[in-house]
């Protein structure tokens, strides 16, 4: 599977966190922000590091933006948040995401169609980072003979008990990678401790070669 090519832009908490976290999935990365202290923190961590201003929209145009799989926009001025996240659409970048600093933020974000907004906060960066990598991963698999994505809701017998109590990986070929709840609410990566609720749907890959039980 190849490498994902990312662009971050912004290197406060949220940034930084999601730099480091995609550094031990080994993406390619390159990141931008005006502040050089910022850039110096994470040049360990990345494939390219770019001290620019980011309000110098003519110069972030420059770059061959076309090449890059995801960009994250971190920066919290609403202003420079909105108008890089034009650009990097014009360009085409397949996936963007985009940090919200406030509710207003994030209605004008909706309005532009914006996918995927998420909360500034640390813990939500590591998460971004690895739903990033399952998004690659999730690509691969629909494109497999032997693997399938399937989203099943969750039956009667299951609601109470843990996933690792329901062990559906040996019992059905299925490794769960996501419960979605009765409110919408995604949870990536479930740890083996989660409890199956009522209303609950799990997003599963499925092991078509296994004969469930």
């Amino acid at each position: 599977m190849a490498k994902l090519n990312i662009l971050v832009l912004g290197l406060k908490t949220f940034g930084v966190s999601v730099v480091k976290q995609l550094y031990e999935y080994n993406c390619d990365v390159l990141v931008i922000d005006k502040d050089m202290d910022r850039i110096e923190e994470v040049v360990d961590y990345v494939t390219e590091a770019m001290q620019l201003d980011i309000k110098d929209t003519a110069e972030l145009k420059n770059l061959s933006l076309n090449n890059f799989d995801v960009a994250v926009v971190t920066v919290d001025d609403i202003d420079v948040s909105i108008i890089a996240t034009m650009i990097f659409e014009e360009a085409g970048i397949p996936k963007i995401i985009v940090k919200s600093t406030s509710d207003i933020h994030k209605k004008i974000l909706e309005k532009m169609g914006v996918k995927y907004i998420v909360s500034p906060d640390k813990e939500m960066g590591i998460k971004l980072a690895k739903s990033i990598v399952d998004i690659n991963i999730i690509d691969f698999i629909h494109n497999s003979d032997d693997y399938d994505i399937e989203d099943i809701k969750v039956t009667d017998k299951w609601v109470g008990k843990t996933l690792e109590k329901l062990d559906l990986r040996n019992k059905r070929g299925m490794n769960v990678i996501g419960v979605k709840s009765l409110d919408s609410e995604l949870k990536i990566s479930p740890e083996r401790e989660y409890k199956i609720k009522e209303g609950d749907r799990l997003i599963v890959i499925e092991d078509k070669t296994v004969t469930k039980k």
